[in-house]
């Protein structure tokens, strides 16, 4: 029997029970009402089960779809070699919906007609639930057929300072941090992390304290007291853990912020890192601190830096605000220049479909999203077209 004709058949029959029981307790009586209130109860619990079924039946269908059409990738995307490699450019994407919805990057896909190989997602260190290894996140992520990638955020005030009597005293956490990373304090959490990416066995990519050089970003940055062999200490030290566990399955994104100098001085070396990563977001005129910039003008000065390191370079937040230019011909740009300029180097790029980012003001949301622009849209569609066509 089809699967809709089942649905039919036990929800006719939910119709007859519920009638059933209607009949019993106005013509039967009291006495019935326990068997009536048991039978209410299962019916309830089957018609629990088969709303659930089809909301299962109609995500597996999405996922079985999309893995479908990133089926041919698949060599590639299940070898920690050919992704230390790629044969392509390979894209991907980070969304603001996630981890919560998924929605934002299906209409991203579905305007472009592409689906990522990449999907990207943000994980902050803590003692929350939802600062543990992110299991279901990635496992849905790999039933799409694509691969995961975690910014894996420090943000060390986060432990409970009831819990972690160990620490420092959460208002002095943030000063030293990395140098504390490196003498172990945080293996509480790192080692468990470690063993579940190692359960996990499929490649991941995990990008570890992004913008580590960025004094005015993040915490874990200049800023606090924390110097370039401080950060080269916390990533070795973190990698021999997971090393150490047997995830040898993460794929390392060292990811400096390119527009400071003397970014080079934070890089780990050559056997704890797989890919160099950046950012390239051009705010526009939406500050007084900042003006439009084309995707060449971001990349050009610390290019030749990145190639010394003779790893790929993967894009790791690539987009553009509307304000102050032309988004469409800004992403034109970009991929002309990634054709054309930096083809030897760029070999992985993230779309960055934040529509809602308020990162710099609260008041303020910036809208990073692909798809606010037809023409950007389909700019990028042709693109991208034209490059996996290949």
């Amino acid at each position: 029997m089809k699967p809709k004709g089942r649905y039919k058949l036990a929800f006719f029959a939910l119709g007859w029970l519920i009638a059933a029981g209607i009949v019993f307790q106005l013509f039967i009586g009291t006495g019935f009402q326990r068997v009536f209130t048991a039978v209410d109860e299962r019916v309830s619990r089957i018609a629990q089960y088969f709303s659930d079924s089809q909301r299962r039946a109609i995500r597996n269908a999405r996922q079985t779809s999309r893995s479908e059409y990133l089926e041919p990738m698949q060599p590639t995307l299940e070898s920690l070699g050919a992704l230390r490699n790629p044969p392509a450019t390979l894209f991907g994407i980070y969304d603001g919906g996630f981890p919560n919805t998924f929605a934002g990057m299906e209409q991203v896909e579905n305007q472009i007609n592409y689906k990522f190989p990449i999907v990207s997602f943000y994980s902050a260190w803590g003692d929350k639930p939802t600062q543990q290894f992110p299991l279901r996140m990635v496992e849905t992520i790999h039933a799409m057929g694509s691969v995961p990638m975690i910014t894996w955020e420090p943000w060390v005030v986060d432990f409970d300072e009831r819990l972690r009597t160990n620490l420092a005293p959460t208002a002095e956490r943030e000063y030293g941090s990395l140098a504390a990373i490196a003498k172990g304090e945080y293996d509480f959490y790192i080692v468990p992390w470690a063993k579940a990416a190692a359960a996990y066995k499929r490649p991941l990519f995990i990008r570890f304290a992004h913008e580590m050089n960025d004094p005015y970003r993040y915490p874990w940055g200049p800023q606090n007291g924390n110097r370039p062999e401080d950060f080269i200490a916390a990533w070795k030290h973190v990698h021999l853990i997971f090393q150490k566990m047997g995830a040898t399955n993460v794929l390392w994104v060292w990811s400096p912020h390119i527009s400071m100098p003397w970014f080079e001085y934070y890089y780990p070396g050559a056997e704890y890192v797989d890919w160099i990563g950046t950012g390239v977001l051009n705010y526009g005129t939406i500050a007084s601190w900042s003006r439009w910039w084309s995707f060449h003008q971001i990349l050009e000065k610390a290019y030749p830096t990145m190639l010394k390191f003779q790893k790929p370079i993967m894009i790791c937040e690539f987009g553009t605000l509307t304000q102050g230019g032309d988004i469409a011909e800004w992403y034109r740009q970009a991929f002309y220049h990634l054709t054309h300029t930096y083809s030897r180097g760029v070999r992985a790029l993230i779309f960055f479909n934040q529509p809602n980012d308020i990162t710099i003001s609260p008041d303020y949301p910036l809208n990073w999203s692909l798809v606010q622009n037809q023409r950007a849209s389909e700019v990028v569609a042709a693109e991208i077209a034209r490059r996996t066509a290949l």
